[in-house]
């Protein structure tokens, strides 16, 4: 199946947009489950079950499902087996998913339940600062790697747009075709939480998330790099799994 490259979750097709200046930002709200497998249960198990019940599931609204599992982490992350990554076009449709679910999906999640054990569930509001270059074909796999981020002293929301600028074209020059998403914390998220936001940049395999790393290391070195208005934190990489396309509701 065709690959695609990813960035801070999620190649949709453009939904809502906010406007700032003459170019809008397209916008998603995303939900997120933090849950391990059961006893006698792995990964497979629960893939084969959104692949087939989940996935049969008629949302009112146009829904996209991920399953994501870790693949470059640290001992102190959390430990979670995987996650699972919802997205709508903004937090309205998301309530409606929501109220549907519940009243119509309790024998799938009743399913959900039997494999894993999720610790929390909240929700993110999305800002696509690239789009990526190739649509997403459903039940696509790729990476997404995620950065923790807090603005420097003196920086902020309005240094973003110019930033951004910077960084498409810096992308633009080292080939990159996948897209870069900006989360921030909404409904259920840690509270304890000191992150500014967090970064997602997606891959369609490793060597091209090496790739851009190399890149980013190379310019770094020459003093090429764009201004970096956050402190960002070194990333951690999960293996993204596409079960349905928000384009197919």
């Amino acid at each position: 199946m065709k690959k695609i490259i990813l960035i801070l979750t999620i190649t949709f097709t453009g939904l809502t947009q906010v406007f700032a200046d003459e170019n809008p930002y397209t916008t998603y709200t995303g939900e997120i489950l933090q849950c391990n497998l059961l006893d006698g249960k792995d990964v497979n198990d629960v893939l084969e079950m959104v692949k087939k019940d989940w996935y049969a599931l008629s949302y009112p609204v146009p829904y996209e499902g991920w399953v994501l599992t870790p693949t470059l982490y640290a001992d102190n992350d959390g430990g979670y087996d995987l996650f699972w990554a919802g997205f709508t076009s903004n937090n309205s449709e998301m309530g409606a998913s929501l109220d549907w679910f519940n009243k119509n999906a309790t024998k799938v999640f009743s399913k959900w339940q039997n494999l894993v054990s999720c610790a929390s569930w909240s929700q993110w509001d999305i800002f696509e600062a690239r789009k990526p270059a190739t649509d997403l074909v459903e039940g696509d796999t790729g990476y997404w790697a995620f950065h923790s981020c807090n603005f420097k002293e003196g920086k902020g929301t309005s240094d973003l747009r110019e930033n951004d600028v910077q960084w498409n074209n810096f992308l633009d020059g080292i080939g990159h075709e996948g897209g870069v998403w900006r989360w921030w914390a909404g409904s259920g998220s840690d509270t304890q939480n000191t992150n500014d936001y967090y970064v997602n940049i997606s891959f369609s395999t490793m060597k091209e998330f090496g790739e851009y790393r190399d890149a980013r290391m190379n310019s770094m070195m020459s003093g090429s790099m764009p201004e970096q208005i956050a402190d960002c934190q070194t990333p951690r990489v999960y293996s993204a799994n596409n079960i349905k396309a928000i384009t197919n509701n």
